[in-house]
């Protein structure tokens, strides 16, 4: 049997290693995620207010799946196949890897059971001026996050030197941004 789990956030991460545990060396467990890196997510904010550096909440997943016998694939997701194609009734993911020595090559990665547990697509620009490099910062990622550090710091720096500065907690649109992140 061969799993194929989509996404190595909190919940594909947790699947996958619970899945090749339970189902052995004679079962195949496949994890496909366009980051080399497993991060836990909720540590974000304190990479944001400096009391952590990315490194300290990340993890490169090959060392980690290899050792568990879990075949890691850096790549995204392009396409989910689950009736097959002409001439095979084989269900199949089309990926296309992101990794720097295969960067842009794409695969089809067969299954016979599919978890997706890819999280949410982050689209700020739903709402306008938002998002890194426009009028905020964010938390969702660890390289938005360690950006939001060194913007706290010129604030942090004004304040020392007596200027006032405004802050706004909260989180964008639903549909664009991770809402966890202001609570």
């Amino acid at each position: 049997m061969k799993v194929v789990v989509l996404g190595a956030g909190i919940s594909g991460h947790t699947a996958a290693a619970f899945l090749k545990k339970k189902l052995g060396k004679n079962h195949d467990v496949i994890v496909v995620s366009p980051s080399k890196y497993y991060q836990w997510l909720p540590s974000n904010i304190w990479v944001g207010v400096g009391k952590m550096k990315p490194d300290q909440l990340r993890f490169d997943q090959y060392k980690v799946y290899n050792r568990w016998g879990i075949d890691f694939r850096q790549a995204k997701a392009t396409a989910i196949h689950p009736e097959g194609a002409t001439g095979s009734h084989t269900a199949f993911v089309d990926i296309e890897y992101t990794s720097v020595d295969k960067k842009g090559e794409t695969d089809r990665v067969e299954y016979d059971y599919l978890v997706n547990a890819t999280g949410p697509k982050l689209n700020f620009e739903v709402t306008e001026s938002m998002g890194p490099g426009k009028n905020t910062v964010s938390v969702c990622s660890y390289d938005h996050a360690a950006h939001a550090w060194e913007e706290l710091k010129k604030s942090i720096e004004k304040m020392k030197k007596g200027e006032k500065q405004r802050f706004l907690i909260g989180t964008g649109h639903p549909m664009g941004t991770c809402q966890g992140a202001a609570f």
